[in-house]
């Protein structure tokens, strides 16, 4: 620690602090433009000059000037304020003047500078700029006229998101922020820049013209899209989600969010959302009263009780206070059918995870991973399914020399980062390749044995699974393998990252046990700052299993619920938050359950392919409308609080359950989701102790930053082979899409707005196919119609399709499998 003095007042601080840092833990403030407390220091604005006793003669940033003991600062004075006012003359001579319609008039930083230090005049003249407006992003406005060159959006680009949008190009006053060969930008849309920029250069085109700042009412919320559980804070009026406001202050995601998390809000808004209850009636679906269509609920669920039974299958988009009455529901009609997700894809949590660990849940959390000497990120990069905690693992190689290791079957964003190596597998063999790791760890005698069950027979299970025979079986070099192991097991702290969601369900056991083994054997597992990461699709598919919205004793789960009601063998099913007709895969089987049931309701936002086969219909609410809590992928509870009120008489999750629950005749009737959340604390042991009402800012970690497992068992686990076909399918996550609610938002759909088929350039060059051809796809007896998207990313004879889409039918064609063996033709 070092101890300094800043205007009069003793300051302890970190000796890696800054000035500026040291400044704001004293609460004194220093005003600042290319300043971000998330970016490395920069000192490009020179609006924080401060004078230090020990450097007199001149005026030092106290941005980039780090604190040394006994050090004396002086953040104002006549002549500081001089020489800032100065600066701020200088940035305004060729800045153009348009607060009245700029959109950044009541919370841009250079107005409020001019305002604070009175620059009401200028003593120097210069021409305005006069540059093209760049509104070729259908989502971010450019306009570089009111730029001020602090470089945020070009640093931001480059440190956290990777991807190197932005630079400076020409000198002097020429200079510019501007794209690669100054065009339009096109990127991936994740708005970083626009939370970034302290003028009004870079906006964000959907909320233009829509309100001024201190017309929104801000609301701190958690994104109700994927389970990294990103802190987002709403701009409402009007009761409507106008925006996505940047804040760094909640959450531990520093502000950071994806063009998913920053523009995929609009569908909240939609008017396409229901909003009565529908009951089918001569064949059509009419809107009713609440009191007839739970009338008509019940009813149908005590018939189907008493006949051959009841299914509830859910979403993981529910908060956990509506999962605990959900499952009381479940409990009050009698049935033990009650599943989440597809029912297979959190295998690799409930069933690889508690074989070899004990546990049911990640080890560490996100921030730690940025310490980390080596992480392993098996089946994607993270920044199509996770893109925030993708933002994460960037950091970790660009600020910490992290070795990043990708194990998959395409390339991935981070193929090109320094330190970053890509195992690029054939579909379905990724299991190989980490047996073939775990066995050089215990050939070389690299391994960590002590304590850990079952090595022996591991090892004797992988004696064969050499990486010489691991390489003829999944094209991965083995002297790549061997540097890999080598390298995770020497590391200090290192990370093993696997994603999972329903196009991510087959091998998501075996996967998540060889991920398992290999953490065991490189001492990953519960060492300090090292951690393994099992990240669920939704927003609160950790919530889901801890929750425990999973088959009852004796009950089924989602697929074998589906093929019984596909059988004529089930009475009624009950879908929460889901659409199993568009995302599920083995489509068939699902339309033979969805027409063979007698009695289907559907409890959703929209009326979705599955919801227009109902018998009734319940409209729900979003996680905007919502006010609980969620847990993310890391074991965070975070508070979800409601910006605006349901469209019409659609309710939440919560009310329809209790309502539901009541009819029943159930006498429990809770004041809210405080008293929800202290019978979750009651019932689940993982939350013992944690309060309702001291969920801050942070959230609250149950287990603790750092979990141990309850035991260390390696598990041996059998592999796939791979398919043999000229062209094989894989289907997951667009990074601009997740699940099937975001093909709703407008943000999302300006950028990828119908469904496609990916290919690489050697594969389209042998097919003679151009970007935007047809391509006919054929497979397990069914063909589909994709329009071809030509890339780099995926090797000779890989091919991808997203799963968002209802349009494309995919799930036509995938039934689940890693891969599928297609033929393509135009």
């Amino acid at each position: 620690m070092v101890n300094l003095t800043i205007d009069g007042k003793q300051v302890t601080v970190s000796k890696t602090a800054t000035i500026y840092e040291a400044a704001k833990q004293a609460g004194v403030d220093i005003p600042v433009l290319c300043y971000a407390k998330k970016l490395l220091p920069y000192g490009a604005c020179r609006v924080c000059l401060v004078e230090v006793e020990q450097m007199k003669g001149r005026l030092i940033p106290s941005c980039t000037t780090p604190v040394t003991e006994g050090m004396v600062v002086k953040t104002t004075s006549d002549e500081i304020r001089k020489v800032r006012k100065t600066v701020l003359e200088f940035l305004l001579v060729n800045h153009v003047v348009e607060c009245p319609v700029c959109d950044k008039g009541g919370e841009c930083d250079l107005q409020d500078l001019t305002y604070e230090y009175e620059v009401v005049s200028n003593r120097f003249e210069g021409v305005k700029f006069d540059l093209p407006t760049d509104e070729v992003n259908p989502l971010i406005e450019r306009n570089m006229n009111r730029c001020v060159l602090c470089g945020k959006c070009a640093r931001v680009c480059d440190e956290i998101v990777g991807y190197g949008s932005y630079s400076f190009i020409n000198r002097g006053f020429e200079t510019k922020i501007a794209t690669a060969f100054d065009r339009g930008l096109n990127c991936e849309f994740c708005g970083q820049c626009v939370s970034m920029c302290p003028v009004g250069a870079i906006l964000p085109r959907p909320f233009k013209f829509k309100a001024r700042p201190w017309q929104l009412k801000e609301v701190d919320s958690v994104c109700g899209y994927c389970g990294n559980g990103c802190t987002v804070t709403l701009g409402v009026m009007d009761n409507k989600v106008q925006t996505i406001r940047f804040n760094d202050k909640t959450g531990v995601n520093d502000g950071n969010l994806c063009v998913r998390g920053r523009f995929g809000y609009s569908y909240v808004n939609s008017d396409e959302r229901l909003k009565k209850p529908l009951v089918r009636k001569d064949g059509q679906l009419v809107e009713v009263s609440w009191q007839e269509a739970a009338e008509a609920v019940v009813e149908g669920f005590k018939k189907a009780k008493a006949e051959k039974g009841l299914g509830i299958i859910s979403g993981a988009r529910l908060t956990n206070e509506e999962f605990f009455l959900l499952k009381n529901l479940a409990k009050g009609f009698g049935t033990a059918n009650l599943d989440h997700s597809g029912g297979e894809c959190y295998k690799g949590l409930t069933e690889g995870f508690m074989e070899t660990l004990g546990v049911s849940a990640s080890l560490g959390t996100f921030p730690q991973v940025e310490q980390c000497d080596a992480i392993l990120s098996i089946r994607s990069d993270f920044y199509e399914t996770h893109p925030v905690f993708g933002m994460v693992v960037n950091q970790a190689v660009k600020r910490n020399d992290a070795h990043l290791t990708v194990l998959s079957d395409k390339k991935g964003k981070f193929t090109k980062l320094p330190h970053a190596k890509t195992l690029l597998a054939k579909p379905g063999t990724e299991v190989t390749v980490l047996n073939a790791m775990a066995q050089v760890l215990l050939a070389e005698g690299l391994a960590v044995t002590e304590g850990i069950e079952g090595v022996e027979a591991l090892k004797t299970s992988l004696a064969t699974c050499t990486p010489e025979k691991a390489e003829a079986i999944t094209g991965v070099g083995a002297e790549s393998i061997k540097a890999a192991a080598r390298q995770l097991g020497a590391a200090k702290k290192a990370a093993i990252l696997l994603a999972y969601g329903l196009p991510y369900t087959a091998q998501s056991k075996e996967l998540a046990v060889a991920a398992a083994n290999l953490a065991l054997l490189t001492g990953v597992a519960g060492r300090s700052g090292s951690g393994l990461y099992l990240c669920g699709e939704k927003a609160n598919s950790q919530g889901a299993v801890d929750l425990g919205i999973l088959p009852q004793k004796g009950g089924l789960g989602v697929q074998e619920m589906l093929k019984q009601a596909a059988g004529e063998n089930l009475s009624a099913l009950y879908v929460v938050g889901e659409d199993p007709l568009t995302s599920y895969p083995n489509r068939s089987m699902v339309e033979a359950a969805l027409s063979k049931v007698s009695f289907l309701v559907v409890q959703d936002l929209f009326l979705s392919p599955t919801a227009q086969q109902a018998d009734v219909v319940l409209p729900a609410a979003s996680f905007a409308e919502k006010d609980g809590t969620f847990t993310n992928a890391e074991r965070r509870i975070q508070r979800v609080r409601p910006g605006i009120a349901p469209p019409g008489e659609a309710k939440t999750d919560f009310a329809i359950f209790e309502m539901l629950a009541a009819r029943l005749g159930n006498q429990v009737s809770y004041t809210g989701p405080a008293a929800v959340f202290s019978d979750i604390v009651n019932n689940s042991p993982n939350y013992k102790g944690i309060e309702f009402s001291q969920i801050g800012p942070q959230g609250v970690v149950w287990g603790g930053e750092e979990f141990a497992p309850a035991h260390k068992r390696v598990v041996p686990v059998a592999a796939a082979q791979g398919l043999a076909a000229a062209y094989q399918l894989v289907t997951g996550s667009a990074l601009y899409h997740s699940g099937t609610v975001s093909t709703r938002a407008q943000g999302p759909n300006a950028v990828v707005a119908e469904p496609y088929l990916e290919l690489g350039r050697e594969d389209a060059a042998a097919l003679k196919v151009q970007e935007g051809d047809t391509l006919n796809v054929k497979g397990n007896g069914v063909e589909l119609k994709l329009k071809a998207k030509i890339g780099t990313r995926l090797p000779k004879g890989v091919v991808f399709a997203p799963y968002h889409f209802a349009s494309a039918g995919l799930n036509r064609l995938y039934q689940g499998e890693t891969a599928v063996a297609v033929e393509l033709s135009k």
